[in-house]
């Protein structure tokens, strides 16, 4: 499976709300099982500095794919239609990393090159 085989609206909400592999991993973990999941074990299985986690874990929040309280993680998802689309996502990640991965660089690329193109200089002709 290619990233032509992904639906419209999974590319878009892959381009859109998640910002980097390491995203998408954590995001996996906190909903991969009832496990209690805290700063540090996410730490220890994404082999990330804590900084970095809390980030993530920030990240996770702010989309509304978790919850966060004290140092533990929860898989929250803010609806019914985000759950559904994180359970595709996973189904499809499981089986073609690489082109989940892709997808998630394109977004990251993209997103660049816009912030750069703000600040190119423009002759009038």
């Amino acid at each position: 499976m290619g990233t032509a085989d992904f639906t419209p609206d999974m590319r878009r909400f892959v381009i859109a709300r998640i910002h980097s592999v390491p995203m998408l991993e954590a995001l996996l973990l906190v909903r991969s099982s009832s496990e209690q999941w805290t700063v540090p074990k996410l730490v220890s299985r994404l082999y990330l500095p804590e900084t970095r986690v809390r980030a993530l874990v920030e990240e996770l929040r702010s989309e509304g794919f978790a919850s966060f309280d004290e140092d533990e993680v929860r898989y929250t998802p803010a609806s019914d239609e985000v759950d559904d689309m994180v359970a595709r996502i996973a189904a499809i990640y499981s089986r073609h990393v690489v082109a989940v991965t892709e997808l998630i660089h394109s977004g990251i690329e993209r997103q660049a090159q816009e912030f750069a193109d703000a600040f190119r200089l423009r002759r009038d002709k």
